[in-house]
């Protein structure tokens, strides 16, 4: 366990023991990228249609528990909401290419919730460096249930202009990679408070609606509008050892 005195860093004196369980709590904000965008329509000789997403910003929560070894590692496992975006836009290839005009998707959203595993290492802690500021490296593995609202496909030229289809989620592997900087923000030797300041990179995996009509005729796609989310999240959190020293 590294010392509670001794070494400073930046002119910060020495941090407070933080050994042990902790809650940590953040929130931010979400840059999302929608990419890979497809669906199959329902003529068996029609095209795979690509589309272009634009990105979208939303909020990012989380909550998680977990334990700090003060050897440079901690672990936690959290909940995080990615929040919705839009996952609107028009039709920009076919494969096999197929001259247009193809449909567009002018109405849909996607949400994320995800169960994290994450494991940071402070390489200053490492090397017993016991500061009030530790900058690390944060690196995590779970699951994200990515839902998609109704979404709407329309195209001028059809006989159905306009044809709406019902929701779904999946299950899908979601991973992380990122870097941040802790902050003790209480004085050494009274219990801890840290702020967590960290920019990450999340890849949730694929969202995917379902193929059931809402509004409109027509047949059933041979495979509804899916979509692969990636997510870059800048996020201020607070941490909080469970035990007292």
């Amino acid at each position: 366990m590294a010392s509670n005195s001794g070494a400073t860093l930046f002119g910060r004196t020495s941090a407070s023991v933080t050994y042990g369980p902790y809650l940590r709590v953040e929130a931010g904000r979400s840059s999302t990228d929608l990419s890979n965008a497809n669906w199959l329509p329902p003529g068996p000789a029609d095209p795979r249609v690509f589309f272009d997403f634009g990105d979208d910003n939303s909020t990012f929560v989380g909550a998680a528990i977990g334990f700090d070894w003060m050897n440079g590692f901690r672990a936690d496992v959290g909940l995080i909401n990615a929040g919705e975006v839009d996952a609107t836009g028009p039709w920009s290839y076919t494969v096999p290419a197929v001259a247009g005009p193809h449909a567009d998707i002018t109405d849909a959203r996607v949400r994320t919730t995800a169960l994290m595993g994450n494991v940071f290492w402070s390489p200053l802690e490492q090397r017993g460096v016991n500061s009030r500021i530790q900058p690390y490296l944060v690196a995590s593995l779970g699951l994200a249930r990515n839902s998609m609202s109704d979404w709407t496909r329309t195209r001028a030229t059809a006989t159905t202009p306009v044809r709406v289809f019902d929701g779904g989620s999946n299950i899908d592997l979601a991973y992380s990679l990122g870097i941040g900087v802790s902050v003790q923000v209480t004085r050494a030797g009274r219990h801890p408070v840290l702020l967590d300041l960290s920019l990450r990179h999340y890849d949730f995996g694929t969202a995917e609606g379902g193929t059931a009509t809402v509004l409109g005729g027509g047949g059933t796609p041979r495979e509804a509008l899916n979509v692969n989310r990636r997510d870059n999240v800048v996020t201020l959190g607070v941490r909080i050892p469970l035990k007292r020293y």
